[in-house]
């Protein structure tokens, strides 16, 4: 993954036209002229998670923001700064980094220079295999050395604020239980608190240096009604609920865990939750199964999902659509069908086979498209760990009595 590092609004916007030509590979980080996000904390920070990184600001800047605390380790992320006149691509890190073959896919994409500055390796040296690197998805920090870094949105994290809480100290004692848990703050999802709280300057700041993250409200009898491992009969006598940051965390992540209890300070509190993983099941009707008309939504499902099952047919008309990668799961009963007899997909035994396996996989917490020709109508899933969505098909046109039984799509 590219980490693009926008220091001001036009490196943002440049920002965001290399992600709009590169928008798989390449995520934006955005510094905050703030204590909580400057522009040495943003670039530190795409360091420490993408495996390239492109700051857009001139080599002086970049390499004054590498001395203001930062270092490059050896075998660590490739650096290129790209100025934003569009003038140069000039690669910070050695040749082994890739940035000196990013630098050169700037100039194709921007038409700049790029300017290469280590040298090539030894016509005569070998050939070294290097292992490849470890892709990971977690919400805890720093697992090891030789990892890519995915972190999912799965933690929320419940607070408390009291009337006498100083600046900066709620954002404090974030920072603090993630670092003891060893969570990631780029996982958190939201903040949650007790009704009435959301407005609390500290809440509202902690809100701001996580990245804007919403912040989740619960009236005090709901809180009261959640179990926790640490009440406090002091609090229930002041909120009206044994607990504000254990309960409104488990309250904003339904079905989850508490990954950090209660932490305190002198006017703050604290605890983090785990969300459920929840698993995707799109629900996908593609008419005839003839690539063109196919609605638009149906194409971003199947690109969407890491499984795609169904009849043999229908995974088989959208195999060459599918991300590389993506699992093809054709769900056969083995019974086949007599030699010259219509068979409806969308009515096939193999259908059920297919709708218990997709329904597995998304309640595993996996992106799953469940395809049938047709219109997808005769596809019924049961309701479980998973988000359902449905892509109809597109509606039949009327047949001529001696028509064969084929169904057309309407491409509008």
């Amino acid at each position: 993954m590219i980490g693009l590092v926008a220091l001001n609004g036009t490196g943002r916007l440049l920002a965001d036209e290399i992600h709009a030509a590169w928008p798989e590979t390449t995520r934006i980080h955005t510094a905050v002229v703030s204590a909580c996000f400057g522009p040495t904390e943003a670039l530190e920070y795409a360091l420490g998670r993408d495996d390239l990184v492109v700051c857009l600001a001139p080599v002086a800047t970049t390499v004054r923001l590498l001395i203001d605390g930062l270092h490059l380790r050896p075998g660590g992320p490739g650096l290129v700064s790209l100025d934003l006149d569009l003038r140069y691509a000039v690669p910070l890190t050695g040749r082994d980094s890739g940035a000196d073959e990013l630098a050169e896919e700037l100039a194709a994409l921007l038409g700049v220079r790029a300017v290469l500055t280590s040298s090539p390796p030894p016509a005569t040296a070998p050939p070294v295999a290097q292992p490849g690197p470890v892709l990971r998805v977690t919400d805890r920090a720093h697992p090891g050395e030789d990892v890519l870094l995915v972190h999912p949105r799965t933690l929320v994290v419940g607070v408390g604020a009291g009337g006498g809480a100083t600046d900066s100290e709620l954002m404090r004692l974030i920072t603090d239980t993630l670092a003891e848990h060893g969570l990631a703050r780029a996982s958190i999802a939201r903040l949650a608190t007790v009704a009435g709280k959301a407005d609390h300057p500290e809440v509202r700041w902690a809100a701001f240096c996580l990245g804007g993250v919403p912040v989740d409200e619960h009236p005090a009898a709901a809180l009261a009604s959640v179990a926790v491992p640490n009440p406090s009969d002091l609090v229930g006598a002041a909120v009206g609920t044994a607990s504000v940051a254990e309960a409104a965390a488990l309250a904003s992540a339904p079905g989850g865990e508490l990954v950090a209890t209660k932490r305190k300070s002198a006017a703050a509190t604290v605890a983090i939750a785990r969300a459920a993983v929840r698993g995707r099941l799109a629900v996908v009707g593609l008419g005839p199964g003839a690539h063109d008309l196919l609605v638009p939504r149906a194409l971003a499902e199947l690109r969407r999902a890491s499984a795609v099952v169904g009849a043999p047919g229908a995974v088989g008309a959208v195999a060459e659509l599918l991300r590389p990668g993506t699992r093809r799961i054709a769900a056969d009963d083995g019974a086949g069908a007599a030699a010259g007899a219509a068979v409806d997909p969308t009515v096939d035994m193999a259908v059920d086979m297919a709708v218990d396996l997709a329904v597995d996989l998304a309640a595993h917490g996996h992106a799953v498209a469940l395809v049938a020709l047709g219109d997808g109508a005769a596809l019924s899933v049961p309701p479980g760990a998973y988000d359902v969505h449905r892509v109809p098909g597109l509606p039949l046109h009327p047949l001529a009595p001696d028509a064969p039984a084929h169904p057309q799509g309407d491409p509008a």
